[in-house]
Formats: structure tokens, sequence, C-alpha cells
């Protein structure tokens, strides 16, 4: 089975340090369960926004934190074809490369694809933060499965609800492994 994960909000945990440099750099503390919606904005600056300027910083890049469960989830499904798909910019890719060289050796790919285009990636699973990723995703073949890594940002408003014969929503990554093991059986 063909796998497409997500970095950021699934393997990377750009938001914590996105926060963690917001308080450091404008003196404002937020908490993740703060960001409630995709285009969360602070002092009139779109986090997005910051996150894509701060990942053209290589040392930045390098020094994310890990979304916890990660490696354990992409180590145990390395049977699969599992590869990377992300909508980060050029600037970023090669300390990108770099840091999933580090920590998850394993993945078999890297796919670069902007917001709501995902679904061009030749994959049977998408798992993203993004609800518009994943029913894009879905939408685009009855037989695709979408994985929604939930957090306070991954629901927008996006008719995801019609899809829910093809997805699952994980807060965790033993969540996402389940999910996989479920559609692996059925499959």
């Amino acid at each position: 089975m063909k796998i497409a994960v997500d970095i950021d909000g699934v393997l990377a945990d750009q938001v914590a340090a996105a926060l963690k440099f917001i308080e450091e750099e404008y003196g404002l503390k937020y908490l993740k369960s703060d960001i409630d919606r995709a285009r969360w904005t602070f002092e009139g600056k779109e986090l997005w926004s910051e996150i894509g300027r701060r990942l053209a910083d290589a040392e930045y890049t390098l020094n994310l934190p890990l979304i916890e469960g990660s490696q354990w989830g992409i180590r145990y499904l390395a049977h699969h074809e599992v590869f990377v798909v992300t909508a980060r910019r050029p600037n970023a890719e090669e300390a990108t490369r770099r840091w999933l060289n580090i920590h998850f050796p394993t993945l078999k790919g890297y796919y670069r694809a902007r917001t709501g285009e995902k679904q061009k990636i030749p994959s049977d699973v998408l798992v993203d933060d993004l609800d518009l990723n994943i029913v894009e995703f879905v939408k685009s073949d009855p037989e695709r499965r979408g994985i929604l890594f939930l957090h306070p940002w991954s629901i927008n408003c996006t008719d995801i609800e019609d899809y829910s014969d093809q997805v699952s929503y994980c807060p965790q990554w033993d969540g996402v492994v389940k999910a996989i093991d479920d559609i692996d059986r059925r499959g």
C-alpha cells in the first residue's frame, strides 16, 4: 500500500516551535489549543506565514520537534511504501530533507504539493492534519482513504463528514497505525 504522510502537524510539531518563536520574538504566549483554525492570526500576522518564513532558516527547520509517536509509527509502517508529501516552500527543501533523513530514514520518497492539491500524489492513503487536503484526496477516488491527524486547527468548514466512509480521525500516532492496519485488512 502507498501511504503519503504530511510533515507539518503529522511528523514535525511546527506549531509548538512557532509558538515558542512568537513568545521569544513578540513576547506573546499562546497554547496549541488557541490555534483553532487553519488561518489563525496573532497581532495581525498569520501563523502559517510566520511558520513559512521561519522554515527558510535551515537551523530552525533542523531543530523542529517531533510529533509524539511519529518515529515509532513510521518504523511500524515501513513494510508499506511510505513517503512524504508537503506543501513546504522550495526554499525549505534542503533542510527539510536533512531533517527527514535524521529522524525518518525509512521514508521512501519526497513529494511537494500545494495545499489542496495533494490528491495529485500517487497514493492509496493520505495522513494529513488539514481537512481540505483529506477531502480533496478522498473525493478524487472512492478507493482512497484519508486519515485526519487531529489538532485544534484541523477542521475548517469543509464537507469532510460527507466522506465518513473514507476518513479516519486520529489525534495520535497509535490511532494512525490502527487505521492503516484496518485499511490494509479490508484491502
